[in-house]
């Protein structure tokens, strides 16, 4: 039988390392909402409203909530659930007319603004290579990016 140190953690509260460990796997383990996480069903409608205002997929999830996260920081959670919310209840044929809410509606031009371009403002960007623009400019490259893979300048221009 194992006695309590007399004043230890233990004695005090009759929680063992063993219990407190096990607690902590069992909350982890639980689906917590945490800022700036979205749950899988969140994602899947992100990535549907994406399809429907800006007319194509993005497929990289992480940069998908870095342009969300980039939204939320400049127009706050709460329009940027209303953004989605009406992205949802609108298809291709209607997304071109404007937004009633006017908040909403710069948050969904700065959205496509963001997923097109990978640039949160004139000096941060949450990735170039995932916008939708760079992945379609088949002429140029994100900046940053340099031609064809290392030692493609040594080719002259007819033989690229």
């Amino acid at each position: 039988m194992k006695m309590p140190l007399k004043g230890s953690a233990e004695e005090i509260t009759g929680l063992d390392r063993r219990t407190v460990l096990a607690g902590l796997a069992a909350w982890a383990a639980t689906s917590v909402a945490m800022p700036g996480t979205a749950s899988a069903a969140s994602k899947n409608m992100w990535t549907t409203a994406t399809q429907i205002i800006a007319g194509a997929r993005v497929n990289d999830a992480t940069f998908l909530q870095l342009a969300i996260d980039a939204i939320e920081s400049e127009f706050g959670a709460a329009t940027v659930e209303q953004l989605l919310d009406a992205v949802l209840a609108r298809d291709a044929a209607n997304i071109v007319e404007p937004f009633p809410d006017a908040n909403v509606e710069a948050a969904a031009r700065r959205f496509v603004e963001i997923v097109y371009t990978g640039e949160t403002s004139a000096d941060s960007a949450v990735g170039f290579h995932q916008a939708l623009a760079w992945q379609v400019l088949k002429f140029t490259k994100p900046p940053s990016v340099c031609g064809n893979g290392f030692g493609w300048w040594t080719n002259r221009p007819d033989e690229r």
